[in-house]
């Protein structure tokens, strides 16, 4: 069996891990940005929120007195022990103009917040400016200034020293950091643990579909390998029948000849031949029959080895081929596998003569494996199959040799299928080639020697 190495990770998919990765990433700082500004925010907001209260319970404070006078309230304001963080107050009208400081340390009035101070602002608003090289970090508060009916009078702006907000928003960054990296640590272990997952299946179902498309194509070859070896066989039982009947004859008048004392050299060759062709259509005759089903015994391996003898060509053995047959087998086919193994084996064997030099040999090596299965290899010593045979070796009118019609092999392979064989090209080179047959033991009765 070959096995195939491990394709290695396709370049879309390390492609396609780390775009997802990346998204992953974007989306985890993306997020940690926006919940961070909305933080900042939050927490400006909550000190507005105070700073507004304390200014609205001074004014409320003076209201309840009689004093109804936002400008006495802003003054009393200021002086407050919570608001020791004060470094500026501005008062503007109700459309935001007509600014004047009311406490700081220059009489200039300080420029409106960047934002804008709005006509009719609503709640508090609050913007944070980061410290420098000149001046810490600075929060500016500005809310309005309503009537006793609720109507908006002006507009109070603060300026506060914001260093104990910018340093919970430092602890509060550090602390969204570490939370984004490490959802960022587990969300990319979930995404990864995931994608190998997916990718493994992925893989698997086209490790699946690529063996299926191969067993596909095999089985495709089969089909056209079948339909042009039918035909073959459909040719070959029409040679048989109509050969057998004047070949009896032939037969018959090559032997008158030898009885009438006509005996050369030709006439023996000529017999030989006869013989040699009759045996063959008999044994063709006897498979036919056998596939009917009509008879049915089993035949030790044994007994089929001595007949492999007549497999090699008359032509091959006047050039000194021999042939020797080497291991042995306790095993027991039935008689249409039996007959089907002699055919591919006189088959193989008549090729390895044919590319064999003159007195060379021919070796049959008999093996059983642990698992039953049983191995045939005919081993010539020619000079090995050109590369571009190899590849269509097994198909109709596939020859190496200049004469050779290229069918033998392709049904040697199909009477191999027709009995759940396999035979194959095992190796070949400059030193001869090996053709390998292996039975499997489903396919064989008894047990393997």
């Amino acid at each position: 069996m070959l096995f195939r190495r491990t394709a290695p990770i396709p370049l879309t998919t390390a492609l396609a891990a780390l775009v997802a990765l990346g998204i992953l990433v974007a989306t985890v700082l993306l997020t940690r940005r926006r919940l961070q500004e909305d933080l900042h925010s939050l927490l400006a907001v909550r000190e507005a929120r105070s700073v507004s209260s304390l200014f609205e319970g001074r004014l409320s404070a003076l209201r309840s007195e009689g004093f109804d006078d936002p400008l006495l309230a802003a003054v009393e304001f200021a002086a407050l022990p919570q608001m020791e963080n004060l470094r500026g107050v501005t008062l503007y009208d109700a459309e935001g103009r007509f600014p004047s400081r009311l406490v700081g340390e220059d009489a200039v009035p300080p420029p409106m917040v960047t934002s804008g101070v709005p006509a009719v602002p609503g709640l508090p608003a609050a913007q944070f400016i980061p410290g420098n090289g000149i001046a810490g970090a600075r929060l500016r508060v500005h809310f309005p200034l309503r009537d006793e009916v609720g109507a908006v009078g002006g507009i109070l702006a603060l300026e506060l020293d914001a260093s104990g907000l910018e340093q919970e928003y430092l602890r509060m960054d550090h602390a969204l950091r570490r939370q984004g990296a490490l959802t960022l640590v587990l969300s990319g272990f979930a995404l990864a643990a995931a994608l190998a997952v997916a990718f493994s299946g992925l893989a698997h179902a086209n490790r699946l579909l690529a063996e299926r498309t191969r067993l596909l194509e095999q089985t495709n070859r089969e089909l056209s390998l079948a339909n042009r070896t039918g035909a073959v066989g459909a040719v070959a039982s029409h040679l048989v029948h109509g050969l057998r009947g004047p070949l009896a004859g032939l037969q018959a008048f090559v032997a008158g000849l030898a009885d009438g004392g006509t005996d050369g050299a030709g006439v023996a060759d000529a017999r030989d031949t006869a013989r040699r062709m009759k045996a063959m259509i008999d044994e063709v005759v006897r498979v036919l029959r056998d596939d009917s089903g009509l008879l049915g015994h089993e035949v030790p391996v044994a007994e089929l080895l001595p007949i492999l003898a007549r497999g090699i060509p008359p032509a091959c053995v006047a050039r000194g081929v021999s042939l020797r047959i080497e291991g042995d087998s306790l095993r027991r086919l039935g008689n249409r596998e039996a007959n089907l193994l002699l055919l591919i084996l006189e088959n193989l064997v008549a090729n390895a003569a044919q590319a064999s030099p003159d007195g060379a040999e021919v070796r049959v090596l008999l093996a059983g494996t642990a698992d039953g299965t049983l191995e045939f290899r005919v081993v010539d010593s020619g000079s090995g199959i050109p590369d571009r045979l190899r590849a269509d070796l097994f198909q109709p009118t596939i020859s190496s040799r200049p004469d050779g019609a290229g069918i033998g092999l392709a049904i040697t392979r199909r009477l191999a299928l027709a009995m759940g064989a396999e035979v194959a090209l095992e190796s070949t080179g400059p030193g001869g080639s090996v053709f390998l047959l292996r039975i499997p033991p489903a396919r064989a009765a008894g047990n393997a020697g």
